[in-house]
């Protein structure tokens, strides 16, 4: 099926790359933005702005030319249909594009690239949207990038994010050689374990996301762990104007990166000066890396509330295109599956977290809640004072790390799940609706109800993996705290562990 021709947008008034595009502000985007990028070690191709861009409509039309170009051979449409997923086309144009060239080369075809004709359909333009509703296409100079992403980013970023889960495992398998086994410190155990955990995660999305790219056409299912991917945040940071306002959410930033550096003093403080631990060269190592995993948590949330006010505005965007282009069901369908698609992303990443770290926050509320009433206990007669005082510390500390995670996630989405963004959409293209294009209304309905019922499955699990938790949680405050905290008259808490 043919493409309609480009034309003017109709969001806001604006216009085609050569014709009445408004003047764009010469400021480069937020080097913040950059430098929060850098830090999370999450640049990795070498191009993240490509030249041009094409919708998965008018690819798929393309590639089924070519297809039946050689003899009505049909075969190549099979063959590659993995490689033909549309955020696969968005995402990893370039990789994509070499394999389907030496795919081509194979069958006589001509080598022209997929990719590399101009894009001429409206459901094209869409894809270069700003804040405005603009078509406003940039480079890597527009933006400047410059050498944020200089050669090499991507082997050092993954390096790094090698080096720093191999830190934290060592420091595991240390903890995990003093602890277990022991029942009177199965408590400790329980809280160092959800607290890793829970720094883990940041880390292991990243090098998914890399590992993502380094093989999209085996893992394109890996949805979940796209938003980490630096060409799906800087379409996303194109709906936020950061060149004349810079980064959204400034105090969001600031909290996100002050509360995990507070709980990491309030750590150090514990254990280096109010304790009597003895401490090393390892101690430290594990103090430093602790803070990055903490800091990292803190951007990692930012990034999905960046995420989030992006397909926020996006979607306003999206209803003044239906409103301005009701009845034209190729157009609409097109900006709106382009839409959905990366907040399907967006929402598998953010059901995944709540996998995590809700069962975490289960096992660490009641762990703490158990050491609480285990001090209560008029059975446990303290000797050393200054252990009690520490002691107390420490939970203190647990409790606001645990409130630093909840309240910071809960914050970033805006809730305790995306589907919210999706339904107030929804809701307010109804009201959009009449009766005199009510076929195409029919046919709007029937793709919001497709995308309603392709739901992840991350939920269910994460329910029932809940209530497994919720249970064993019960389970454990059941038992004698004073046989779990040895309160055989005298309680001697070992902090240094």
């Amino acid at each position: 099926m043919d493409r309609p021709e480009a034309a003017q947008l109709p969001v806001s008034g604006g216009s085609n790359e050569h014709g009445n595009r408004p003047p764009v502000p010469p400021r480069k985007w937020s080097p913040l933005f950059w430098a929060i990028l850098k830090f999370m070690c999450l640049y990795h191709h070498r191009t993240v702005v490509p030249p041009k861009r094409i919708c998965f409509g008018c690819c798929v039309d393309r590639f089924r030319k070519r297809s039946h170009g050689s003899n009505g051979a049909s075969g190549n449409e099979e063959r590659h249909d993995a490689e033909m997923e549309p955020l696969l086309v968005r995402y990893e144009y370039k990789d994509l594009d070499t394999r389907l060239m030496d795919a081509r080369r194979g069958t006589g075809e001509e080598g022209t690239p997929l990719l590399g004709q101009e894009g001429t359909c409206l459901v094209c333009d869409t894809l270069w949207w700003n804040r405005d509703g603009m078509v406003e296409k940039y480079t890597e100079e527009d933006i400047g990038i410059g050498w944020w992403n200089h050669r090499g980013s991507g082997i050092l970023s993954s390096l790094l994010l090698m080096g720093a889960l191999t830190l934290i495992i060592l420091d595991v398998v240390n903890y995990l050689d003093q602890l277990w086994g022991k029942p009177d410190l199965i408590l400790r155990l329980m809280r160092k374990t959800t607290l890793y955990v829970g720094l883990l995660l940041y880390p292991a999305l990243a090098l998914s996301s890399k590992l993502r790219s380094l093989l999209p056409t085996s893992l394109h299912n890996f949805q979940w762990a796209l938003p980490l991917n630096v060409r799906y945040l800087i379409r996303r940071g194109q709906f936020l104007d950061i060149r004349r306002k810079g980064l959204p959410g400034k105090l969001m930033l600031f909290f996100f990166l002050t509360t995990p550096l507070i709980a990491a003093l309030y750590r150090f403080l514990i254990f280096a000066v109010l304790s009597q631990c003895v401490s090393d060269w390892s101690t430290v190592v594990t103090s430093i890396v602790g803070v990055i995993f903490g800091q990292w948590f803190g951007l990692f949330v930012y990034l999905l509330y960046f995420i989030r006010v992006s397909l926020q505005r996006e979607f306003d965007l999206l209803l003044i295109y239906f409103r301005e282009n009701e009845g034209d069901q190729t157009r609409c369908r097109g900006a709106f599956y382009s839409t959905v698609l990366d907040f399907d992303c967006f929402k598998q990443l953010v059901n995944l977290t709540i996998f995590v770290l809700l069962p975490l926050g289960i096992f660490s509320v009641s762990s703490n809640l158990t050491y609480e009433y285990m001090f209560a206990n008029d059975a446990c007669i303290e000797v050393d004072q200054r252990n009690v005082s520490v002691a107390h510390h420490t939970l203190r500390l647990a409790w606001m790390e645990i409130l630093i995670m909840c309240c910071s996630f809960l914050a970033a989405v805006g809730g305790s799940q995306a589907e919210y963004v999706f339904d107030n959409f929804v809701i307010r293209l109804f009201h959009l609706r009449s009766g005199e294009h009510w076929v195409f209304w029919r046919s709007v309905m029937r793709d919001i109800n497709y995308v309603g019922d392709n739901h992840s499955h991350f939920l269910l699990v994460t329910t029932a993996f809940s209530f497994v938790s919720l249970f064993m949680a019960f389970n454990f405050a059941n038992q004698d705290i004073t046989d779990l905290a040895v309160c055989n008259d005298t309680l001697h808490v070992d902090l240094c562990v």
